[in-house]
């Protein structure tokens, strides 16, 4: 049989097979998610997957690049600033809300930044290893380049993303946030399989004069075993996965089924069955429903409000301003192994605190103000061993390898719990406390990762070393 078609149907509808079609517009009745759509919470969490993806993905490469890229250590400050220039990204979206309000629809932006992003990472993956000389150094002009194009998708997405997901049930925002958890920890799942080869070891190497290719001398040089596969392997696996949460969306935006999770979609629904009941009982219990479903809009004391607004954009400026540009400084002088499980396993803590927050969902102001200060004591550490680099606390020793690890751990999975707690207060707000939830992250970000490139780069308080 096929479809009805009345005047909210699209004329172009993706091209998915009937049987396909009839199976993903079934109810699925599942303990636990008898009122939800299976099919709309998995391209949730896939959608979300694209927003972060290509970031976390070169921030877990980082063990790798500051090895053969001409920044070295300070690679990681440059990858921080050029995320926050890419801000421009949730400003001009801001501004054309202002003065062309209704004339870009959302879906197209999306639709756009995706493709894009997608496009990117494809091209980073055959050019990243391109260098040019500027004001007589050699940098990393395609990799930097490419990173600020990727960047655009993930800033965007907190303006863009989540409020679109606003469109849906409340219960499906949770799904996104697990979609944008696991945008971390699936890159950190492939760098784990990947592997850095170990720590560096000090080798004798042969050099060739430039000048006399007559003469030659030893020198001891660092060496570093070959990963399992290489970064180029590494970042073509992020574009598969990019392109698949492209098409997600697409799904998402488009098929009937999550059309019908729509908030608008589901009044409309209940409504047409009350009438269609004739009975004052439907109503009663239509209303009911659209009070549920709805999600009821509470106010916060302005106090309150504040306050949150300023510890989730203090929260963002260290978990993704000022930390990962010196991430390199706090754990490379324990070794690359220590770096790696650093970088990868701090990023399985976003989601795991996202799967937290989806089993414990009700959180309060007074959760998050501790959970705060626990994440304060972490923060301090991980700056001190950065700030004592070359010679941070217990270098040299397997205890400091493990206590650097879990402490970036613990603090990564502490601010990402407290910024999906957060949001999801917002949420019960209402109108555009959620827009300004993001932008109060992106703002705290940008502000520290300006600081700390200037500290990094050009105050000299940060200080590498050679195993050799």
């Amino acid at each position: 049989m096929l479809p009805e078609i009345d005047e909210g149907t699209p004329l172009l509808l993706p091209a998915v097979p009937s049987t396909f079609q009839h199976k993903i517009n079934m109810k699925f009745h599942i303990k636990g998610l008898s009122d939800r759509e299976v099919v709309v919470d998995v391209l949730a969490v896939l959608f979300g997957i694209g927003t972060w993806l290509a970031i976390n993905g070169m921030y877990v490469q980082l063990p790798l690049l500051v090895q053969t890229q001409p920044e070295g250590w300070n690679l990681p400050s440059f990858i921080s600033i050029i995320v926050q220039i890419a801000n421009i990204g949730p400003i001009l979206y801001g501004l054309t809300q202002k003065f062309l309000p209704g004339k870009l629809r959302d879906s197209f932006i999306i639709y756009g930044l995706l493709i894009m992003g997608t496009i990117a990472l494809l091209l980073m993956a055959l050019l990243y290893e391109e260098t040019t000389y500027i004001g007589g150094e050699k940098r990393s002009t395609s990799l930097l380049v490419l990173t600020f194009f990727i960047a655009l998708v993930g800033c965007t997405s907190s303006v863009l993303f989540m409020p679109f997901m606003r469109n849906y049930r409340e219960t499906y925002l949770t799904s996104y946030f697990v979609g944008e958890g696991l945008s971390g920890f699936l890159p950190s799942v492939f760098a784990l399989i990947q592997g850095v080869g170990g720590n560096p070891t000090c080798v004798n190497q042969t050099v060739v004069n430039a000048t006399n290719p007559d003469e030659s001398y030893t020198v001891v040089a660092p060496y570093t075993p070959p990963p399992n596969f290489s970064t180029t392997v590494f970042i073509f696996i992020l574009f598969a996965v990019l392109a698949i949460s492209t098409i997600s969306f697409a799904l998402l935006n488009n098929l009937k089924v999550c059309k019908g999770e729509r908030v608008r979609s589901q009044r409309e629904q209940k409504a047409e069955k009350s009438v269609k009941d004739g009975s004052g009982e439907g109503s009663a219990g239509s209303a009911a429903s659209r009070r549920s479903d709805l999600q009821e809009v509470t106010r916060l004391p302005r106090r309150t409000y504040v306050y949150l607004m300023v510890l989730v954009s203090l929260v963002a400026a260290f978990g993704n301003g000022a930390f990962p540009s010196i991430q390199s400084y706090s754990c490379l002088p324990y070794g690359n192994v220590a770096y790696h499980l650093a970088v990868s396993l701090s990023a399985m803590a976003n989601p795991l605190a996202c799967f937290l927050q989806f089993f414990l969902p009700k959180t309060s102001v007074r959760t998050i103000s501790a959970l705060s200060v626990v994440s304060a004591a972490f923060t301090v550490y991980i700056a001190v061993t950065a700030l004592m680099s070359p010679s941070p606390p217990l270098v040299g020793h397997a205890g400091g390898e493990f206590l650097v690890v879990i402490s970036w751990v613990i603090f990564t999975g502490a601010i990402s719990y407290m910024k999906l707690a957060i949001a999801s207060i917002f949420r019960t707000e209402g109108g555009r406390s959620l827009f300004w939830c993001g932008a109060a992250q992106q703002m705290g970000s940008a502000v520290a990762s300006v600081v700390t490139f200037f500290l990094v780069n050009y105050a000299g308080i940060f200080h590498s070393y050679s195993p050799c």
